[in-house]
């Protein structure tokens, strides 16, 4: 995420990445608990780099609002179903 934003040569934008992954870095682990999340989640990044190596912007644009979008969606999801638990290990879930 963080060298993707780099390449961008948008400082601005490096910045953005880097303290949300920074600020998202506890409640990633929610998204990729199983082998098949996992595997989703490098699919979806490679199918990023292989457009980006190709030169193909718009491609690589798609797949990662969608990967943005989607990620969003199963940690909502994933918060909202856990809820209970997480309050239970001293998370607290607010909103929703």
């Amino acid at each position: 995420h963080i060298e993707l934003a780099r390449l961008s040569g948008n400082e601005f934008l490096l910045r953005g990445v880097r303290d949300a992954m920074t600020r998202l870095s506890r409640a990633r682990w929610l998204e990729v608990r199983d082998e098949a999340a996992l595997g989703r989640a490098w699919a979806e990044h490679h199918a990023i780099l292989a457009a980006v190596r190709k030169g193909d912007a718009e491609k690589a644009a798609r797949l990662l609002s969608a990967h943005i979008a989607g990620s969003r969606d199963r940690l909502v999801t994933s918060l909202h179903d856990e809820r209970r638990g997480l309050r239970a290990r001293g998370f607290a879930v607010v909103g929703g």
